[in-house]
């Protein structure tokens, strides 16, 4: 029997549907493994694994901290139709020919998954991957990522209400008192979708000598655990500005709409990652 140098001339994973983007809780994940060789190849199996992970690794001083949490695991032995196999279940693969492996597996029910998510220092990811088996050793492998998204219902009662919110910030100049500057605000409710406008109500007070200027943000807050220590980090995704507000005046914003950009669900249910949204209505100076 000759010696095999060559990996498999072509090894992938492709799934049924390529026009799929996103999968859900109780979906079926479902296609073929493509497999052709340059030369005679005996496979003692091609084994298929569904796996979802989350996974989280950042330094924090001299740690390095990681953690990680499984998801989905799945895994079968993939048979060929019509094709003879040895008594040790092993099979023969020649050139010339194109083998497909199919497969199809469902993902858990709703509550068992976390929407996929790639941050800077964590992610969930959902993925299958094919391994070729040679004397019950793995000998070469591929993977096909897919998304996974739970959806949030944001129609429901709580996400529904509205939600409101007041400040005053003292202001000093060299330790003496200068005023204050204080805002007001409220939007309709606390959930909103991809695309959807934010209408926001506001009013910005400057009894200080500082010119102010009143602005709004998106903001996205990604908190990470691992080894018993958490991370923070925040991200600006969409802002709008107001006009500059001189000292003694005020601005009332009646309605100022800020639009939801494109954005991943907010990460729940994941014990060591966890993604939310808020809106930041706040002031910077102008000098």
């Amino acid at each position: 029997m000759g010696v095999l140098t060559k990996k498999p001339k072509t090894f992938e994973v492709r799934l049924n549907d390529p026009n799929k983007l996103v999968y859900a809780s109780g979906d079926k994940v479902a296609g073929r493994v493509i497999v052709e060789v340059s030369e005679v190849m005996r496979v003692s199996a091609v084994r298929l694994f569904g796996i979802g992970c989350a996974k989280v690794d950042y330094t924090k001083g001299k740690q390095r901290c990681r953690e990680a949490i499984d998801y989905l695991k799945y895994e079968e032995v993939l048979r060929l139709d019509h094709q003879q196999t040895d008594t040790d279940g092993s099979v023969t693969l020649r050139p010339g020919n194109r083998y497909e492996f199919m497969f199809g597996f469902e993902l858990p029910q709703a509550g068992c998954l976390v929407s996929s998510y790639d941050g800077k220092f964590g992610s969930v990811q959902y993925y299958v991957k094919a391994v070729i088996e040679k004397s019950g050793q793995p000998y070469a492998e591929c993977k096909q990522y897919f998304e996974v998204e739970e959806p949030i219902d944001v129609n429901t009662q709580e996400l529904m209400l509205p939600v409101t919110g007041a400040k005053e910030k003292k202001v000093t100049c060299m330790f003496i008192p200068d005023g204050s500057v204080s805002l007001a605000g409220r939007i309709d409710r606390k959930g909103y979708c991809e695309g959807e406008d934010i209408c926001i109500n506001a009013k910005f007070e400057n009894t200080c000598s500082r010119i102010v200027i009143p602005k709004a943000a998106i903001m996205a807050k990604h908190i990470y655990l691992a080894n018993g220590r958490t991370k923070v980090f925040y991200e600006k995704l969409t802002s709008v500005r107001g006009d500059h507000i001189i000292s003694g005046m005020c601005d009332i914003w009646q309605g100022r709409v800020l639009r939801v950009p494109k954005l991943k669900p907010t990460v729940l249910g994941c014990d060591i990652i966890h993604v939310d949204y808020t809106l930041r209505v706040s002031h910077i100076s102008d000098n």
